[in-house]
């Protein structure tokens, strides 16, 4: 395979500069309340900055500057004419169109003050040859490597939106945008990849392309779309499919908003995150569809450390709302290092209740903490209310181990093992809150599991019912009973322990 020598630059500075700018506006600390019950004011469209007074005329169709629509001709360069030529003559806003048609192409790159906008039959497939992306050193995980870009990707923008035509929060797919997962994934070997797929899509049983990306080496396959340091952003009304890593990614952000979305990837493909807002503020994320083989919504933060200094980079005031997340999950993490703050998670669906005498979609798990122990990343003022969720059980397409014990509640401190050098501190966990929760079915209620060294404080559990449970019996260890507030939980957590 020819090694790619066309780096983009410009990303390679931002990656070294944003984590500058980041360490520069002091984002070591920052303090969330300590009420008891976090009651949470929900964001509106206006109160989350969005505007819609940006011009989005004239429009620039990809047509007009040579894109064709038979999923065969790779367009990558027709479609960034269209967007270069859209912000050059009209900065303060346009439209760039894809009509209807199945346009092939690898990673673009988004400017301020434009839409992209898909119209009804309009599809953008990424290509299956990895040196047509583009490669940048970007940030991921709390560190610069270097990566192919996303299929859509937005750095350093405002007032960008990326919008499609589809009408409903239920499964739509008037207007795609599909990554063409399946070489990648088969090429990773992505947990468990089922093998008869990969002698289709990978015969030759090629392994990732790390061989055009200089070091150090990122994940080695592109992100669906890739939102990095923007503001006032939207994407909506679009179905985003088959992602080779995670699929919706925004980063370091702040006023997002995402709606009337269907996330899709086959529940056996692992790595295929839904939506991940990481170390971004005032997100909302509604009327939206997820079902994707890894989190379906999943909260993280990270730190940057420079010249020894450990600069924590939050994730706060994210809304969720009005979801069907029906595979895989909800999550904090993994990634809390620079601290979560204020998250709402309500009105919403995770796996598929029975229907009658239609059986339920199950999930391994509903609700899940992934923090790393030796950081300090708090996660404070949480609060989940009003949430059906399926029967919590082993599922046939991924964790199918029917002996196993499975918990709709994992929260836990623990996740990722290893000891680093060097102890930055043990990550906080308080006011916490779960509310009005029926859960059909679950194999054990759930563990919440805090650290000797940092017990769980201020957490509260109201109206948290089962349909049924193999085992009543809830893991409830290191948390604090004094400030441990339960009513009308079934089963009911006890024996909760702090050794502090």
């Amino acid at each position: 395979m020819k090694k790619k020598t066309t780096i983009t630059s410009v990303y390679s500075l931002l990656c070294v500069f944003a984590m500058l700018v980041m360490q520069a506006q002091g984002f070591r600390k920052h303090t969330g309340t300590s009420s008891a019950i976090f009651n949470y004011s929900v964001k509106t469209f206006s109160e989350v900055g969005l505007t819609a007074t940006m011009n989005l005329n004239p429009v620039f169709s990809i047509i007009s500057f040579g894109a064709v629509g038979d999923n065969v001709t790779i367009n990558t360069a027709s479609i960034q004419a269209a967007i270069d030529a859209c912000h050059l003559h009209h900065p303060s806003g346009c439209t760039v169109l894809v009509p209807a048609g199945n346009f092939r192409t690898a990673s673009i790159s988004l400017r301020s003050n434009m839409r992209l906008h898909l119209a009804a039959g309009a599809a953008l497939f990424g290509s299956r040859n990895a040196s047509d992306y583009a490669i940048s050193l970007q940030w991921f995980g709390g560190h610069c490597a270097y990566n192919f870009n996303a299929l859509i990707f937005a750095h350093n923008l405002t007032n960008v939106s990326i919008t499609g035509s589809n009408d409903a929060m239920r499964p739509g797919n008037a207007s795609i945008v599909d990554g063409v997962g399946w070489k990648w994934w088969c090429e990773a070997q992505c947990m468990p990849i089922y093998q008869p797929w990969c002698d289709k899509f990978n015969p030759t049983h090629e392994t990732l392309p790390r061989d055009l990306l200089p070091s150090p080496q990122g994940a080695g396959r592109p992100r669906l779309v890739n939102v990095f340091n923007c503001t006032n952003v939207t994407l909506a009304g679009f179905t985003a499919q088959n992602s080779p890593h995670w699929t919706l990614h925004i980063q370091n952000s702040d006023r997002v908003l995402i709606q009337n979305m269907t996330v899709l990837s086959p529940r056996s493909v692992g790595n295929t995150d839904g939506i991940d807002p990481e170390s971004s503020s005032n997100v909302v994320v509604k009327d939206s569809y997820i079902d994707v083989g890894d989190d379906g919504i999943s909260i993280k933060s990270y730190n940057i450390t420079i010249d020894g200094q450990n600069t924590m980079v939050p994730c706060r005031d994210i809304t969720l709302q009005r979801l069907h997340v029906l595979s895989r999950n909800w999550c904090i993490g993994s990634g809390t290092f620079g601290g979560v703050y204020n998250i709402l998670f309500e009105d919403s669906v995770v796996g598929r209740p029975s229907r009658g005498a239609v059986p339920g979609i199950p999930v391994p798990w509903a609700f899940k903490f992934k923090s790393h122990q030796y950081f300090p990343g708090p996660i404070e003022n949480v609060t989940v209310r009003r949430i059906q969720v399926g029967p919590v059980a082993a599922t046939p397409w991924m964790y199918n181990d029917t002996r196993k014990v499975f918990q709709a509640f994992e929260l836990g401190l623990t996740y990722g093992g290893n000891a680093p050098p060097v102890h930055w501190g043990a990550p906080l966990v308080r006011n916490i809150t779960f509310a009005d929760i029926h859960i059909e079915h679950a194999g054990a209620p759930g563990g919440i599991v805090g650290l000797p060294l940092s017990c769980m404080s201020q957490l509260t559990f109201r109206n948290v019912t089962f349909g049924s449970t193999g085992t009543p019996r809830w893991a409830c260890k290191n948390v604090d009973n004094q400030s441990l507030v339960t009513h009308q939980v079934n089963p009911p957590i006890t024996n909760c322990m702090c050794p502090l």
